[in-house]
């Protein structure tokens, strides 16, 4: 069966488990172009195509849910353990001085696209948390940012099996 986001036939798909029109949902089958970070069998981490702070990431849930409200427990927990371990390889590994780890749940709360996601936003600054202060990510920055968080990786799989959620890297 194809998917309704994607023509190109399902060998080539990642995995089609979304809602038509759903840019995020796009990203998960591969129909929209996005960096990615990490991938396991329930998320897939980008960086922001409008960060906040150079390191911006998204961890995407593969299963499109509106929200955290109606996201699945398991796959809520998993999410918010990769955007941990994502935070930790920012603060122990690269030196970040603070990480936001955050979500935004309905309109009134700044949530935009409405596919459940976590922000993990490194802090390499003082000042306070502006979501004005985002630019578009260069493909420079983008590699640069991959190039810095590849090496620890492994980190991400290793906190996931600490926390029993091995089931699913």
């Amino acid at each position: 069966m194809r998917c309704p986001l994607n023509p190109r036939p399902p060998s080539r798909l990642r995995g089609c488990l979304g809602v038509l029109g759903c840019v995020f949902c796009g990203i998960v089958s591969g129909s929209e172009p996005a960096w990615r970070v990490y991938e396991d069998d329930v998320v897939v981490v980008i960086l922001d195509k409008y960060p906040v702070s150079k390191g911006h990431l998204l961890v995407i849930t593969k299963k499109h849910y509106e929200s955290i409200h109606d996201a699945d427990p398991r796959e809520a927990l998993h999410a918010f353990a990769v955007a941990a371990a994502l935070a930790r390889v920012y603060r122990t590994k690269l030196g970040a001085p603070g990480v936001n780890v955050v979500t935004n749940s309905g309109r009134p709360a700044g949530q935009v696209i409405f596919h459940f996601h976590v922000h993990v936003i490194p802090r390499w600054s003082g000042g306070s948390f502006r979501w004005s202060s985002r630019h578009e990510l260069t493909a420079e920055e983008a590699e640069e940012v991959i190039a810095e968080l590849e090496p620890h990786l492994d980190g991400v799989k290793s906190y996931l099996r600490k926390a029993g959620l091995s089931a699913h890297i």
